[in-house]
């Protein structure tokens, strides 16, 4: 064969190889994404068997009623409380000469490191009535254990979507701008108020719908704080757990209130395009903005700003390193009263190091997959053409859109579509029978649903740093494409691939939402054990293995940091 039809064959070889990976790529993402929806939107009209009104009308029901107005009013709450902070703070640190600004970055953006339930296990340890550190902002503030403390912890942990959101905008906007309006006789706050601030503005809307649909979506804060009200603050996602195992009834309440919490996942897509529209942010890196000086108020002003940063995000998550190494919670701090006993007694519980072991190669599992699969979706979309992209677009779309669902819903159409036996019959004569109810893998499915679309934004933004130069040399060298891509792209990829695993692997292995609907009998996660030690069994054990929990995924944070930073 001359070389010339060997080098023209290699081309169809390729063809082929992505249209077969991008076919079965769909086929699986349609098949755990679509067909779950599509199962779960025929359930809440009773197709195909008796059509139905009853779960859209279950929500009408006084409990379910009870249940969207606490999740509609926390979520307003925990938004305003994420506003409030996270939209100054991102103008003061990013566009004024406040003390420490540098690290005042990185207290705000850290809570997003912190699983919202351990936060709520933070805020406890510091400002509980009962065993907290320091008790006075409850004489001030009210009772942890309430709505207005849910909405306080649920502000907190989605504050640095706002504030990094915000300064990214900040960052990207050219200072050219701000600079002519002070050529124009504007002083610098003149300027900031009247230029810089509208331009925010989108990002600060976009931003804080993706804050209320979280908030709204939130299971462990509110079963935390919520429940142990008095009384007992009951939202949306605690409903449909509790429904969910009522059954006959229950599944149309379930089914209902799902609905409802998509659709307010819905705003998540629809609100910022809206806003987006008809506005142009001018970005450069020719002209940084200059500084606002604070002059006579910067103390002031820092002062406030590090006082806010230490009362959300230092007291809480230092007082829960403290209680978790205190021998009696609510005692002072002392040296008499510090001990590592109740950590190393929680790390021998069976229960835990079960759970830990289940969590671990879940959350292992779910990464090694959702990398993989991402790697295999990007680099075919980037090698392919006509339909095959289009399709893997399209897959890519299913993926962000699961990923925008609240995990309550992704585990009920999962319940919905695989609780049941699957059988397929080929030919009379081969069966295949998929059963995932009831077992380990209905959460690895889980898993990967909620959480494929961080691992394709991952192999994307690694990819767009490699110049296709460089396999273009190994192919002119004379390399297959497969062996340009092994020899050279992947070993450039392997730690921003790495980096990816670990950003999937740490919401695995806390994830706690999915884990309480979907966990099979007698296999329980770190998350659902965490909180069952918490309600019946040592609390103070619970708030050591918390803290274990926070410094585990403050670590893998800084692995990924570590890893993604130029080397």
């Amino acid at each position: 064969m001359s070389a010339h039809a060997a080098t023209r064959k290699r081309p169809n070889a390729v063809a082929v190889a992505s249209v077969v990976v991008g076919v079965v790529l769909v086929a699986v993402v349609i098949f755990v994404v679509v067909v779950p929806l599509a199962v779960m939107a025929a359930a809440v009209f009773g197709l195909p068997a008796h059509p139905s009104l009853a779960a859209v009308l279950a929500i009408l029901e006084p409990q379910n009623r009870a249940a969207l107005f606490n999740s509609m009013t926390i979520a307003v709450a925990g938004t305003v409380v994420a506003a409030v902070v996270g939209v100054p703070a991102a103008i003061v640190v990013e566009r004024t000469n406040v003390v420490g600004g540098r690290v005042l970055g990185a207290l705000f953006a850290l809570p997003l490191a912190v699983p919202p339930y351990l936060l709520a296990f933070a805020f406890r340890a510091a400002y509980d009535d009962r065993i907290g550190l320091w008790r006075w902002p409850s004489v001030v503030f009210g009772d942890i254990d309430s709505a207005s403390g849910v909405a306080l912890v649920l502000g907190t942990a989605f504050m640095p979507v706002v504030f990094l959101r915000v300064r990214a905008t900040l960052q990207a906007i050219d200072g050219a701008l701000e600079e002519a309006a002070r050529v124009a006789g504007a002083s610098a706050l003149r300027a900031l108020l009247d230029v810089t601030v509208p331009l925010v503005r989108p990002a600060v809307v976009s931003s804080l719908v993706l804050v209320f649909v979280a908030c709204a979506a939130a299971y462990g804060v509110p079963v935390l704080l919520g429940l142990a009200a008095d009384p007992p603050v009951v939202v949306v996602t605690a409903r449909i757990a509790v429904a969910l195992q009522g059954g006959g009834q229950g599944v149309n309440d379930a089914l209902g209130l799902s609905v409802a919490l998509a659709g307010m996942a819905g705003l998540a897509f629809a609100v910022p395009a809206l806003m987006s529209r008809g506005v142009a942010v001018v970005t450069g890196k020719a002209h940084r903005a200059t500084q606002l000086s604070l002059g006579r108020v910067r103390l002031l002003v820092s002062g406030v700003v590090w006082g806010i940063a230490v009362a959300v995000v230092v007291a809480p998550l230092g007082a829960l390193m403290l209680q978790g190494v205190t021998k009696r919670a609510g005692d002072a701090v002392s040296a008499t009263n510090l001990s590592l006993h109740h950590v190393a007694d929680v790390l021998a519980r069976p229960e835990v190091r079960a759970a830990t072991l289940t969590s671990l190669g879940l959350s292992v599992a779910a990464a090694g997959i959702i990398v993989a699969v991402a790697l295999a979706i990007v680099v075919t979309r980037r090698r392919s053409v006509g339909v095959t992209v289009g399709a893997l677009r399209v897959t890519g779309s299913l993926m962000e859109l699961a990923y925008a669902l609240p995990g309550t819903v992704v585990a009920v159409a999962l319940i919905l579509t695989f609780a049941a036996e699957l059988r397929l019959v080929v030919l009379d004569k081969v069966t295949f029978v998929l059963a995932l109810g009831g077992t380990v893998a209905m959460l690895l499915v889980a898993y990967v649903v909620k959480y494929a679309a961080l691992g394709l934004r991952a192999a994307d933004e690694a990819l767009d740093q490699l110049h296709p130069s460089l396999e273009e040399a190994a192919r002119i060298a004379g390399a297959t494409p497969m062996r340009a891509f092994i020899d050279v792209t992947l070993p450039l990829l392997r730690a921003h691939l790495v980096a990816a695993a670990v950003a999937v692997a740490l919401p695995c292995f806390t994830e706690l939402t999915m884990s309480v609907l979907l966990q099979a009998p007698g296999t329980n996660t770190l998350g659902v054990v965490l909180f069952s030690l918490y309600e019946y069994g040592d609390p103070q054990e619970a708030m050591a293995l918390a803290a274990v929990l926070v410094v585990v995924m403050l670590l893998g944070q800084g692995a990924i940091i570590a890893l993604r930073k130029p080397s």
